[in-house]
């Protein structure tokens, strides 16, 4: 797999490396109030480096005249927990404004970049979005020396779904991790459809701790539970 951090990080339109402080090795991720936030699930086709140089040129300008902003991201280097696909990658990105806003804005780019969905095709071979409103600022840090780990939940009973997904966040806090992210209310443009009821990013101290959790998390009941992916996600490496 090509990690995430090499070429692509020359491409702001899908990375820009968020605040890395060597010293402790800890990332900062922020997200703004007033954005809607990109979640892109990516697979690199190999020798495909031309074609991200010219998504690059194409597209970069455009986005970021429309507003979009790099927010970091991570590497899945480790195999999946529980999932049907392996990304390598997971990248974030933020533009200003609404659902709607965010809509106008892919038309505005489709309309400069018409060749926008084939350069895609040319570099990679899976690409999952999900878009998500930021009612409020979000800031967290993650360590190089723990475990993150990335959980979505499909909802195949709504009322059900509710109390699942209670109780997994009350277990989460019984097994001693730390909650960092959760998501929900998405949505996908067209063609993209990767749209979880609930998503989670949480962080623990080793291997073991996530380990007692996920053995007492695959007892609960899920019945109200159509699909689950869960992910190892690997920070960038602190900038030399």
């Amino acid at each position: 797999m090509k990690p995430i951090f090499g070429l692509i990080i020359l491409v702001a339109m899908t990375l820009s490396s968020p605040n890395t402080n060597a010293q402790d090795t800890k990332v900062t991720y922020r997200f703004e109030k007033g954005h809607v936030i990109d979640f892109l699930l990516l697979t690199r086709k190999p020798d495909s480096d031309q074609a991200l140089n010219d998504y690059a040129r194409a597209a970069i300008s455009e986005a970021r005249a429309l507003g979009y902003k790099g927010n970091g991201g991570f590497n899945l280097t480790r195999n999946p927990i529980q999932s049907n696909i392996h990304p390598e990658s997971l990248v974030f990105g933020s533009w200003p404004g609404n659902f709607e806003d965010r809509e106008t804005a892919l038309k505005e780019l489709l309309a400069a970049v018409p060749t926008l969905y084939e350069k895609r095709l040319d570099i990679w071979s899976s690409f999952y979005m999900t878009n998500y409103e930021i009612k409020e600022d979000v800031s967290f840090d993650v360590y190089h020396n723990k475990i993150q780990v990335l959980t979505s939940y499909w909802s195949d009973n709504t009322r059900k779904f509710e109390g699942f997904r209670d109780a997994y966040l009350k277990m989460i806090n019984q097994y001693g991790g730390d909650i960092k992210l959760n998501l929900s209310d998405p949505k996908s443009p067209f063609g993209y459809d990767y749209t979880p009821d609930f998503t989670t990013l949480t962080e623990w101290d080793n291997q073991e701790a996530f380990d007692a959790f996920l053995d007492a998390s695959n007892l609960m009941n899920r019945d109200s539970i159509k699909q689950v992916h869960q992910f190892y996600l690997t920070p960038p490496e602190p900038r030399k």
